[in-house]
């Protein structure tokens, strides 16, 4: 392996001795662009049996998951925490979403039928939870989705996403990625996928704050229809509907992340109480400025911001979406050739460790992630060329060499 990668990984990830050569190979597998990033792959790559990449990840699950947390924990440590936001006390964002890894057939173990709105998919659902510090993105370990069928194989109470999420969350400490913080400074993000009292209710015990997208469907009151009991819930679009007075048109304009354009929306903002939610929230209604397209609604846990602040706190929910396509397009997310879920689990943690320690050496004007892994390929092309200029140094070099590409050419053509 080239000196450079075997000390990056090295430095940032600690192994056990028996363990290093293979993780590095592994690791260096996900680096390099391919066309599948399979433990095949990595066995050519490497020089090493499959084997010992089918092991790394069937016997090893935790080994990943503590690496994945340690480096992490390190790289969060690494950067100096800002105000994410203007006009806002935020410096951490903990963004919750959920992706598909698509499999081909549902003998694999621990297969589902999902629909996240764009058909039926066979595959494993992961539940990504990342933190955003300073200009850093920062995968925590995923929670895996078990069936029904599963959780009884496995001897363990099923539990909905939304009920793993909250024990997710109760049981994280950020104290170990953050140090000493104020809660104030923690903002959670999400869709409307996660529009649910229990979790919104546990995201206020902690002292956070949040800003969700809710449901048009979910029920509020406003501060002054709470304590009479005859007074019925409304569904959030019937309560903009019979406010129009109370709440008019207001043009709002975001600059997009590079600040050369603007966007403008039409918002409206009330204060309201959402059902089984004992705590005033800032609700918004958003549209496109030309009347075009889907109102959207917000509720926002901090009533002292204002509109176009949820907006771009909003907006910065696209970087677990980024996340998600970098690690499918370019690093092998879902490649793994596995049966077994525990040796999946595996992979998806290695996945991400590559993501953490390619996106460490990542500064503002550096290329892009496949223009990167572009040139870690050229750097193993270098390292073969070391490996023929060092066997040309022993005695009967030229014998050496020839043997050495007498190899290579009989490889290619076997595969």
């Amino acid at each position: 392996m080239p000196q450079s990668i075997s000390s990056l990984v090295n430095r940032l990830v600690k192994i056990p001795n028996r363990l290093r050569n293979a993780v590095s190979w592994y690791l260096a597998s996900l680096f390099i662009d391919a066309q599948k990033h399979t433990q095949s792959f990595a066995a050519e790559l490497s020089g090493l049996h499959r084997s010992q990449f089918s092991r790394l990840l069937s016997e090893h699950q935790c080994l990943a998951i503590d690496s994945l947390k340690k480096l992490g924990i390190r790289i969060a440590g690494l950067n100096a925490r800002i105000p994410l936001v203007k006009g806002a006390p935020w410096t951490v964002f903990l963004i919750i979403d959920a992706t598909l890894h698509n499999r081909s057939s549902k003998h694999v173990q621990n297969s589902q039928k999902f629909n996240h709105g764009e058909g039926w998919v066979i595959g494993h659902q992961w539940t990504n939870i990342i933190l955003v510090v300073g200009d850093r993105v920062i995968p925590l370990p995923p929670i895996t989705f078990l069936s029904k069928n599963e959780c009884k194989r496995r001897g363990i109470a099923y539990q909905t996403e939304h009920e793993k999420i909250s024990d997710y969350l109760s049981k994280l400490d950020l104290k170990e990625y953050l140090g000493i913080f104020d809660p104030r400074e923690i903002l959670v993000l999400a869709d409307s996928a996660y529009d649910d009292k229990k979790l919104e209710n546990l995201i206020l015990s902690f002292g956070w704050d949040f800003v969700l997208a809710i449901k048009t469907i979910r029920s509020v009151k406003l501060p002054s229809e709470v304590d009479r009991a005859k007074t019925k819930w409304r569904q959030v679009n019937a309560l903009f509907r019979d406010v129009k007075k109370q709440a008019p048109w207001e043009t709002v304009r975001i600059e997009t992340a590079a600040g050369k354009r603007r966007r403008k929306f039409r918002t409206r903002l009330i204060t309201a109480y959402l059902k089984g939610v004992k705590h005033p929230m800032a609700v918004v209604c958003s549209e496109k400025y030309t009347g075009k397209g889907k109102r959207r609604f917000f509720a926002c846990s901090n009533n002292e911001v204002s509109v176009a602040t949820i907006l771009k706190a909003y907006r910065c929910r696209w970087s677990i979406e980024i996340f998600h396509r970098t690690t499918k397009s370019f690093l092998g997310f879902e490649h793994a050739g596995v049966v077994q879920f525990d040796s999946l689990v595996s992979h998806v943690h290695w996945v991400y460790c590559a993501y953490l320690l390619l996106n460490e050496q990542t500064k503002k004007g550096d290329p892009p992630m496949h223009e990167k892994q572009r040139r870690i390929r050229e750097l193993f092309h270098a390292h073969e060329l070391k490996t023929i200029r060092q066997l040309n140094t022993r005695i009967d070099g030229k014998k050496e060499v020839k043997r050495h590409c007498e190899r290579a050419l009989q490889e290619l053509v076997t595969t």
